[in-house]
């Protein structure tokens, strides 16, 4: 029988970014998929927040323009984005401190394409198409029994199993829930809709096309016309009329639209494409330009340059799995929560399960075979910050779904209003904007998470641009990738880096703590200004010994900084009185120490959080 260390069923944007994460810590996995290609229809279209920093950390940086394009605003309209927005959120900004966009709206095709050819350049993960799960024959150890693309049988054993397989995939519904009673079950907001969606393909009229279309004679061009029906920016609707959620994914010259609108009361005798015709019509009729000019006449957007990909019906929820482990069996993704279309969650939630999941499974695979004690106290708390991350992505879902699903009263109106003002002045963008403030707090909220709160732990790390001597400008993610140890030591300080040095492996050694969680090679060095070059005659040892790095401001970083980028925010997140930190490899800090003694005792506790 087939062995590998970890087998992931569903090849979906999760479990793809699972066997990159477990490739990253060098541990072998099986992806099994019973799709032989990649489903060409687009479903989710939004990567919001930190899943557009850990597809950057898995090597999709140089991919993105091709995946999609960067979200520069969210829009809330009455009734149609026809109208202009009474609150435009700008998501071009910084807010979450990563320097690198907010928000991608995006092709899920070409990600998921993009992420198998991550797959094939890697020799830990194997991606299996056309096989499909069909039993379990042992959940100790995990062993499933699957149908390759040639219809043989074949069987293979792990030493985890995940569940990456969607909301009705076998994993879940046919291992866990029968035997382990776990199920998905209604979340923090409570929603039940059903709604039309549609992915649209954009054409231009042109005046060989479309010679009588009445703005070439007020001088437009085929490229403004579009712009004037099909407004940059995500846009959302609320009533009176139908609550909508719309605008342009993948590659902004593709010319893809995404259209969802709720349908009350939807039996299947009703025409989904009739009810889309007679819901976008009014949408793209224009009397005004967007300068707030009359136009000639009413002129409504050539239904012939609409292209229909897909438009059906959805019934959306928002679930969270009651358990999201038995054993070694583990789910992510959508096998594990569900979203309504709000706030773009879905396909970010389950990267953000895969992401702080890897480096978890690495630690109980890199040693002996962990103990079913070690195993549940170190996926435990994983299941607790996971837990709190999708509360907290329904909260967002909540906060956009009020706006889209019901009529807003003026008071409203005037405040969200005051709240765009505020965006405007630095001091006050912060307090207006409910996603800096959840991000600033990290996971410090979370009770048993794996962190230390008496040690400032749980914070997220911002992330900024750095050098060193030897190399740069680069990202800081980079500094803290889990290859020998996962979790990295980052020594903070100006002066006297090698006695630093020297006293923080001292430290790791005492701790006798597994190397593969922490070792005297998995130290970093961050000064929070520049320093001077050392005297030639000791630059080649000191750099062989140590590599320091420091926020960097070089005219090739400039042109590509988000407006409101500070790079003081790395050591702020940390503490200014910050010696030593214990970062984990997901961007979050177990602790933050202040000296030595310090640091000895958050490294006992660190072993006693991931070790027997």
């Amino acid at each position: 029988m087939e062995e590998t260390q970890v087998i992931i069923v569903g090849a979906g944007p999760a479990g793809l970014t699972l066997g990159l994460c477990l490739a990253q810590c060098q541990v072998a996995s099986v992806v099994l998929e019973k799709e032989q290609a990649v489903t060409t229809d687009p479903r989710g279209v939004y990567l919001t927040g930190d899943s557009v920093r850990i597809f950057y950390s898995q090597g999709l940086g140089p991919e993105i323009s091709d995946i999609g394009h960067v979200v520069q605003n969210v829009n809330f309209h009455k009734s149609t984005f026809a109208n202009k927005p009474y609150f435009t959120f700008d998501t071009s900004l910084d807010s979450m401190n990563q320097a690198l966009p907010n928000g991608i709206l995006q092709n899920q095709p070409k990600l998921e394409h993009a992420l198998r050819r991550q797959i094939e350049c890697s020799k830990w993960c194997s991606l299996r198409t056309g096989c499909e799960v069909v039993s379990q024959l042992s959940d100790e150890p995990p062993t499933v029994e699957y149908v390759d693309k040639t219809g043989s049988v074949r069987q293979i054993r792990g030493q985890f199993l995940i569940g990456a397989d969607g909301k009705v995939g076998i994993v879940r519904k046919y291992f866990l829930e029968p035997i382990a009673g776990i199920r998905q079950e209604e979340g923090v907001y409570k929603y039940t809709g059903t709604w039309v969606a549609a992915n649209l393909k954009i054409t231009p009229p042109t005046p060989h096309t479309h010679p009588q279309f009445p703005l070439w004679e007020a001088g437009y061009t085929p490229e403004e016309v579009h712009d004037l029906f099909w407004p940059k920016g995500w846009h959302f609707c609320s009533p009176p009329g139908k609550a909508t959620a719309t605008g342009p994914f993948g590659p902004y010259s593709e010319r893809l639209w995404r259209h969802e609108f709720r349908q009350e009361n939807w039996n299947d005798s009703m025409n989904a494409v009739e009810l889309l015709w007679e819901h976008i019509t009014p949408m793209i009729t224009r009397e005004w330009d967007n300068h707030g000019r009359k136009l000639p006449e009413s002129v409504q957007f050539p239904r012939d340059c609409i292209e229909i990909i897909r438009c059906r019906p959805f019934k959306f929820v928002h679930k969270v799995v009651n358990k999201w482990f038995e054993k070694r069996t583990i789910l992510i993704g959508d096998a594990a929560h569900v979203f309504p279309p709000f706030a773009g969650q879905g396909i970010g939630s389950g990267v953000r399960d895969a992401h702080q999941l890897a480096w978890r499974l690495a630690v109980l695979l890199k040693g002996p075979r962990p103990s079913q004690i070690l195993s549940n106290k170190v996926l435990g708390p994983w299941a607790l910050e996971r837990r709190k991350s999708v509360d907290d992505a329904a909260f967002f879902s909540m906060l956009n779904g009020q706006l889209c699903n019901h009529e807003q009263p003026v008071w409203l109106v005037v405040v969200l209003r005051l709240v765009m003002l505020m965006t405007v002045v630095p001091l006050l963008r912060n307090l207006s904007n409910p996603i800096t403030r959840k991000e600033s707090k990290g996971l410090t909220k979370v009770k048993g998470g794996c962190f230390l709160e008496q040690y400032n732990g749980g914070a997220r790390l911002a992330q900024i641009f750095v050098q060193s001597f030897r190399q740069g400008p680069l990202l800081t993610d980079s500094l803290f990738r889990p290859e020998g140890s996962m979790l990295t030591l980052l020594i903070i300080g100006t002066i006297d880096h090698a006695r630093s040095r020297e006293d923080a492996q001292a430290a790791i050694e005492a701790s006798k703590i597994n190397h593969a969680v922490l070792s005297r090679d998995s130290i970093v060095f961050f000064s929070p200004h520049p320093i001077d070059r050392p005297r030639m005659d000791s630059f080649d040892e000191m750099n062989s010994q140590m590599e320091i790095f420091w926020p960097t401001s070089c005219p090739q970083v400039e042109e590509r900084l988000l407006p409101g980028y500070n790079q003081q925010s790395f050591i702020d997140r940390l503490g200014r009185s910050t010696t030593f930190a214990i970062v984990r490899p997901d961007f979050y800090v177990f602790a933050c120490t202040r000296n030595l003694d310090e640091l000895g005792k958050s490294l006992a506790l660190l072993k006693t959080h991931l070790e027997d």
